[in-house]
């Protein structure tokens, strides 16, 4: 009499049992990388996010990257701004801002931008907002600068 061992339970009891297993399993590993995935981007975010200064006077309003560690800043204190260009040698004032208009706009634009910002990760509107064509953007942008121009006049 020959015992064989392991066949003590019927063919489906066993594929029952071990695919069960399996689908926990990719469960896990799928869980897994989705968490390696969102810490990977936590981390290229929190890496890559310029510094950003909590002092409401003092505000780098837009920068350009213009050749080998060679920057331009446009950074505004009130109502003045001022475009300085920063480099391996040092920062150097390169001019004022003087237009008042301009100012305002780029104003607004670092408090629109401050305000989607908000959060760690960007919500889904303000991703449909950047995936907007140039054409509408060009239009409405054009109409929402006069309004917060006639805005401002009316402060």
């Amino acid at each position: 009499m020959a015992m064989t061992f392991g066949d003590s339970a019927s063919p489906a009891m066993q594929g029952t049992g071990s695919s069960v297993w399996v689908v926990i399993r990719m469960i896990l590993v799928l869980a897994l990388a989705a968490a390696a995935i969102y810490g990977v981007v936590f981390i290229l975010k929190k890496t890559s996010r310029q510094t950003v200064s909590n002092n409401p006077f003092l505000k780098v309003l837009t920068s350009a990257h213009v050749g080998s560690n060679r920057y331009v800043h446009i950074v505004s204190v009130g109502s003045k701004a001022w475009l300085i260009g920063a480099g391996e040698g040092g920062v150097n004032l390169i001019s004022e801002i003087d237009d008042k208009d301009v100012i305002n706009a780029m104003l607004l634009e670092d408090s629109r931008k401050s305000a989607e910002t908000t959060g760690p990760l960007p919500d889904f509107l303000s991703i449909l907002r950047r995936l907007g064509t140039p054409a509408q953007t060009r239009s409405s942008g054009a109409d929402e600068i006069r309004k917060r121009r006639e805005r401002l006049k009316g402060m």
